[in-house]
């Protein structure tokens, strides 16, 4: 009996099975090619108590960067504000001021009041205790969100974040590209073989701390400058001439989740090797260097085999502290002064440029700085159309603050600080070295003029919106991580900050923190227009200062 019933049995799952397969396949060409992510911003953590409130995106339809359509959906990511700084000055309210007038978010303040481990008075690392706190605070659904971390005494800000954003992914793809040449292999292999590269610091023209034997300081991979990128001089033992290659931990941009990675490293480095008696115990710099050069040693390592060149003949190796270490953090230099632009020894190489060309903003060198002698031509720096926009823009924003100006004209006669061999206009000045000259330098900046309206306007600007950019970039969609308080909350029309220093954050007001500054800080709009006078095509040239002209000019350094 049992042998007559089981093909019977047989036959009813199979017809079974065939069923359920075909009402399947209705079911997911009818509906799943229709799905689309959900319109309330729910991509992006919501907090209504801490400011941290992404608005919903006005469009996640299918589209891409050039408008032609898709089928995939576009992803909504956040953009994350940090600056480090444990108390106000004037240079700090410098920072807080051209960031809203770029038109950041309100910054979160990494260490406000900080004692102890905590206190950025005592110590850098500080600074470091505090970025790790809040990224390890971030839920894993914000593993890709962007994070800019910047110092908080020494930065100016120049261009908005959707050129910092769009900068950023740009300067990742061609660092990625210059991977997979090295290594010969494809972008695919780059990213499968863990050396992709999405950490990027500024660029430093020396290795800090200085020790030549040591792997932070000849490990490292090449400048993508040119090699004659600062004339017939370049590299020859003169610091204002050596291409930058190294380190400069001041501004840092890149994923949370492996900043997050990179920053416990940096920890654990602290752990293994801090000497109380060494000099420079406390600079975040050097631990933050010494992880990137054991990544670079093992990247060589890879592509050379147990031979990697370069350093002294007394250099010292990297060494793992646990046999099965992590090594690869993704770090990265962004050699090209698009985002980052250090003052310590580029000052023959940045300045004001005015872009005043009578078709599109273009600014002529006339000058020879790069000392070619006869050979030398005047060569144009022309205004990239996304920076023409971005600023006019804000600029329209703010018509009572120059009346009877258009941002057609203005921008036609805007000064901008440009890095000259690169020829990029920078989204951010860090002051490297010397800090007397930020005062004088600050006065200079596109937004001087107007400070006051500015952060008015981005106040409102922000509270009405905070999308970054109606356009993806980098393949997707990008908010700010934090907004500011309801009008309700916060009776300040210049805005302020929000601060890591209680649960749950507190925002502090720009007259709690920076009104002792105003004078300084906002003081521009109230005085009278200054023009500044272009220096002479055959003048000296000397560090990035007061004069922009026909190719750099004086200056106070």
């Amino acid at each position: 009996m049992f042998r007559q019933v089981r093909p019977n049995r047989m036959t009813a799952w199979m017809v079974g099975a065939i069923i359920f397969l075909m009402a399947f396949v209705d079911v997911a060409i009818n509906h799943l090619g229709t799905w689309e992510p959900p319109r309330d911003g729910s991509y992006c953590s919501t907090n209504s108590g801490t400011g941290l409130v992404p608005e919903t995106q006005p469009t996640t339809q299918a589209a891409t960067e050039n408008g032609a359509g898709s089928d995939v959906p576009i992803k909504t990511s956040q953009f994350h504000y940090l600056i480090p700084a444990s108390k106000t000055s004037r240079r700090f309210c410098f920072l807080l001021a051209s960031s809203a007038a770029s038109r950041y978010p309100a910054p979160q303040i990494m260490g406000w009041n900080g004692t102890g481990l905590f206190d950025a008075a005592k110590t850098h690392l500080a600074k470091l205790r505090a970025i790790q706190v809040y990224l390890e605070s971030l839920p894993r659904e914000e593993d890709d969100d962007i994070v800019l971390v910047v110092d908080g005494y020494d930065v100016i800000m120049q261009l908005p974040p959707e050129i910092m954003l769009k900068r950023y992914f740009a300067t990742m793809e061609a660092e990625n590209k210059r991977t997979a040449e090295r290594f010969n292999i494809t972008l695919d292999q780059v990213k499968e073989q863990n050396l992709d590269t999405t950490l990027f610091f500024g660029p430093d023209k020396l290795c800090w701390p200085t020790n030549w034997r040591a792997p932070r300081c000849w490990a490292i991979p090449p400048s993508t400058l040119p090699s004659k990128a600062f004339g017939p001089k370049t590299n020859n033992g003169d610091s204002f001439y050596v291409l930058p290659k190294w380190l400069n931990s001041g501004t840092l941009i890149g994923p949370a989740n492996h900043m997050r990675d990179y920053i416990a490293a940096t920890m654990k480095e602290i752990d293994h090797t801090y000497d109380p008696t060494y000099r420079l115990k406390d600079s975040d710099q050097y631990y933050l260097a010494n992880v990137w050069g054991r990544q670079e040693y093992y990247r060589s390592k890879k592509l050379h085999g147990d031979e990697v060149p370069g350093g002294p003949g007394d250099r010292f190796l990297p060494r793992k502290f646990t046999n099965d270490q992590q090594v690869e953090f993704h770090v990265g230099i962004e050699y090209e002064s698009a985002m980052f632009q250090t003052k310590g020894y580029y000052q023959p190489f940045n300045g004001w440029l005015y872009y005043n060309g009578t078709d599109t903003p273009t600014a002529m060198m006339t000058k020879d700085i790069f000392e070619e002698g006869d050979g030398f031509k005047p060569f144009p720096i022309e205004m990239p159309e996304e920076i023409q926009k971005s600023l006019s823009k804000i600029y329209d924003e703010i018509p009572d603050a120059h009346p009877g100006s258009t941002s057609n004209e203005w921008i036609r006669d805007v000064v901008l600080g440009t890095n000259y061999a690169t020829k990029k206009i920078w989204c951010l000045w860090h002051a490297t070295g010397d800090k007397k000259v930020i005062e004088g330098q600050y006065t200079k900046f596109w937004f001087y003029p107007f400070a006051r309206s500015l952060l008015k306007s981005a106040v409102k600007s922000l509270r009405a919106s905070n999308k970054i950019s109606n356009q993806p970039i980098g393949g997707r969609y990008w908010v700010h991580k934090t907004v500011y308080p309801d009008s309700d909350k916060l009776t300040d029309p210049l805005g302020g900050a929000w601060s890591d220093e209680e649960t749950g954050r507190r925002f502090i007001p720009w007259d709690e923190m920076c009104k002792h500054f105003d004078k300084d800080v906002l003081g521009g709009e109230n005085a009278e227009p200054e023009r500044i006078v272009l220096t002479s095509p055959g003048a000296t040239n000397k560090p990035f200062g007061d004069s922009p002209a026909g190719g750099g000019g004086d200056s106070d350094d």
